[in-house]
């Protein structure tokens, strides 16, 4: 049996305590960079993820614990090994308002207006045109783009979510697919606009399922990705006073904890996945979106270092299908 059988037989009966809620992983080696292809040895280790939040007194907290490493290449940054859980319910098969912080009746006119008035102008769109939304959770980008002019499909695979969202979006079972990424099935080249708003940080293999989108794009088709920054200042300056405090721990990504984040990008991830996948990134942009943890008298300043210097939370790209 060779070492990395060994390790993931071995990992296989452990169990995670979260929430109350215990989750069992298998563990499984990475081999190389999900993004630009890079060997794990040009990666360096940034530290250890618990399965829980590590909060303020970081020596003080217990469990099962993964690596975090960032890629030399692309700067990607992953769990190594990677925590799998028995099914993809374990994580997301639980009542819509346990996962999100809060849920309005209605979907504001303002939710999700940027990104389709950027998706209308790439794509030159006419009404009617294809969208298809990957990971529907509420289904509020369902519903904007359904008001915006666009046939829109989904994809979802917690249970709860898309029954939640169907109810809402008003739609058909057949436009919301109670099915992942990795098993959905459309005919390729079949939709205009795809959108994968905090998903893709979610995914085991995110280069593998932009793969599988760009099959169901069209040529000059656009796809839309929103996914945490690998190169947040915030997480930069938690990890400074987790190693002043004497520990190990990172605060970059939550493999085994809710939001269950395995990945964070840069834009260099996509431009160089991109090189052999078939697509140009076109547009991309970095928004410091909400501060945690720092007092508030201190949010101006981080704010504006974080706009001078594009080091916020969130990276969105825009993503052009090449044609052949």
């Amino acid at each position: 049996m060779n070492e990395s059988s060994a390790m993931e037989m071995a990992a296989s009966e452990a169990t995670a305590s979260n929430d109350s809620v215990p989750r069992a992983y298998s563990f499984h080696p990475v081999r190389g960079c999900n993004m630009c292809g890079a060997s794990p040895g040009r990666s360096k280790v940034l530290g250890m993820r618990l399965d829980r939040s590590i909060g303020r007194w970081p020596r003080a907290k217990r469990g099962i614990a993964v690596s975090v490493c960032r890629c030399g290449v692309c700067g990607l940054v992953y769990s190594d090994p990677q925590p799998q859980p028995r099914s993809v319910q374990d994580h997301y098969g639980i009542p819509p308002e346990t996962y999100w912080r809060s849920i309005t009746s209605e979907v504001p006119e303002s939710y999700f207006a940027s990104q389709i008035a950027i998706a209308k102008r790439l794509v030159h769109f006419t009404s009617g045109m294809s969208a298809l939304d990957i990971g529907v959770g509420l289904g509020n980008a369902t519903v904007q783009l359904s008001r915006a002019g666009f046939h829109v499909h989904g994809v979802e695979p917690s249970t709860p979510f898309r029954s939640f969202a169907l109810e809402r979006t008003g739609l058909s079972a057949d436009r919301i697919r109670n099915a992942s990424i990795e098993t959905a099935e459309f005919q390729p080249s079949s939709f205009d606009f795809i959108t994968f708003g905090a998903v893709l940080e979610h995914l085991y293999d995110p280069a593998g399922c932009l793969a599988r989108a760009m099959r169901w794009l069209k040529p000059d088709g656009i796809l839309h990705v929103e996914v945490p920054s690998s190169d947040h200042l915030i997480s930069k300056l938690i990890n400074l006073y987790f190693k002043a405090a004497g520990s190990s721990f990172v605060t970059n990504l939550s493999p085994m904890h809710s939001p269950f984040h395995l990945y964070e990008f840069t834009r260099s991830s996509f431009v160089l996945n991109g090189a052999g996948a078939g697509y140009e990134v076109v547009e991309s942009a970095i928004d410091v979106c909400s501060i945690y943890h720092f007092p508030r008298w201190s949010h101006g300043l981080l704010r504006k270092i974080m706009v001078s210097s594009d080091t916020g939370m969130q990276l969105t790209v825009w993503l052009k299908k090449r044609r052949r």
